[in-house]
């Protein structure tokens, strides 16, 4: 993480991000019907699932992203000379995801093939890290404040890159679903890189928002192209730039909350990581009615996924569910401002009094779109909920834990602080104990809908 402030920000580096934003959207904007032609010309096209009329699709529309940063990324070397060790490293990044999902889209691997593969375009980060050629520092926590974990960290760096790659993977499936939450996910980056004070999250929040816009154009409903996995590990990877090279770890993970809340009921279904195709012969989620509205799957053995959830008090059609994926982030992004000022406060660079003032502002507004969405109502305050309890769980961390006189775990090749160890064995249970409640409210919807029929 580069250590200046957006303070640096002046007119001229204003200018400069409006160029990079627009150079970024005009390029893919102006790509995408070329690459829509170019895929169906190659028979590189997937039928739209949730539509009766199973039109045929273009996939692999990432294409027009990739283009799209790459672009930006020459103008961002020039106009921020200041951090171009950390732009290389970033755009060769995104390129390195981009290929494994374009491979992906063609080849179809194996789910173990593209993680491992995901991981290895962490691995460039780490080695980078590693020779100083960049700086990524330890990350900082809501009220424990920056843990000192200077072996251990950088060597989950490539893991970090990979989850956030694979679980914006695993949401996609609707026109605009993917593209749009993390359209939501960046704007609200944005605005967490300039309340922390991060330079680099600003840089590359605002390019990664130019590309991804420009690209939703197409793809919402009814979509032109699909992202393909080219798509999504681009855009799980972008966010992964920004949460490391803008010191955002905890603030992106809370802003993708319901994509990991998706991995978790996925990944607990399964019990381990399997092939999409496979799993979907047999326990799929979601059945298409012939008015092409969308209910839930009733069956036992389905699959738990964020769709299923929201559809489990109704069908939907797929725009006005897709529009639930929408809100649910806007949550989400909601508690990523949260998760900011609370960092701020811990850091000692913001008084208390200003963080109620703005929660207080912030559950207005739940309270708005609770009303004007009631729908939402029950899987928010899920969400909310747990983040209430981890907020309370790392202040008993920070009072009770972090204070034990306790050595640590030698590995030989890392050592492990027995505080931490601690404090991840004490979230198992809490995970646990959610996963619990989430299938009990599922099944009671269930049977709530059953009954009205």
């Amino acid at each position: 993480m580069i250590c200046f402030s957006v303070n640096e920000f002046n007119l001229l580096k204003i200018v400069f991000l409006i160029i990079i934003f627009i150079i970024g959207f005009a390029l893919t904007y102006f790509l995408m019907p070329f690459i829509i032609k170019f895929m169906k010309k190659r028979g590189y096209i997937g039928l739209d699932i949730h539509k009766n009329s199973k039109p045929q699709i273009a996939e692999s529309g990432g294409l027009g992203m990739l283009f799209g940063f790459l672009g930006g990324a020459l103008f961002l070397l020039i106009f921020f000379p200041e951090i171009i060790n950390e732009i290389l490293i970033v755009t060769l990044t995104i390129f390195l995801s981009g290929c494994i999902g374009y491979i992906d889209d063609r080849i179809r691997l194996r789910s173990r093939y593209k993680i491992a593969l995901t991981l290895l375009t962490g691995i460039l980060i780490f080695f980078a890290n590693f020779f100083d050629f960049i700086t990524i520092k330890n990350p900082i926590f809501p009220i424990i404040g920056e843990l000192r974990l200077n072996i251990l960290y950088p060597i989950l760096i490539p893991l970090i890159v990979t989850i956030f790659s694979n679980t914006v993977n695993m949401l996609e499936g609707y026109n605009g679903e993917g593209s749009g939450t993390c359209l939501i996910v960046i704007g609200f980056l944005i605005i967490c890189s300039i309340i922390i004070n991060s330079y680099s999250g600003v840089i590359f929040s605002v390019l990664s928002f130019s590309v991804i816009i420009s690209f939703f154009l197409f793809n919402k409903y009814p979509a032109k192209i699909f992202p393909g996995d080219i798509g999504t590990l681009i855009m799980g990877a972008m966010i992964a730039c920004i949460a490391l090279f803008g010191g955002l770890e905890i603030i992106a993970f809370v802003a993708l909350l319901i994509h990991v809340f998706n991995s978790f009921y996925y990944i607990s279904s399964v019990r381990g990581f399997f092939e999409s195709e496979e799993i979907h012969k047999s326990r799929d989620d979601i059945i298409l009615l012939k008015d092409d509205r969308i209910k839930a799957s009733e069956e036992k053995n389905a699959l738990l996924t964020m769709p299923r959830l929201i559809l489990s008090k109704g069908p939907l059609t797929e725009p006005e569910l897709v529009k639930k994926f929408y809100i649910l982030s806007f949550v989400c992004g909601l508690l990523s401002i949260i998760t900011t000022l609370l960092i701020r406060w811990t850091m000692n660079t913001l008084d208390l009094p200003i963080i109620i003032v703005i929660v207080i502002l912030i559950a207005i507004v739940y309270i708005l779109l609770f009303y004007l969405f009631p729908r939402i109502i029950d899987i928010s305050l899920h969400i909310i909920a747990l983040f209430i309890v981890m907020i309370l769980l790392l202040f008993f961390i920070d009072i009770y834990i972090m204070e034990l006189p306790l050595t640590e775990l030698d590995l030989k090749i890392i050592k492990i602080p027995y505080n931490i160890l601690i404090s991840l064995l004490l979230i198992i249970p809490i995970l646990i104990i959610w996963y619990k409640i989430t299938i009990i409210y599922f099944w009671k919807q269930i049977e709530k809908n059953r009954k009205k029929k």
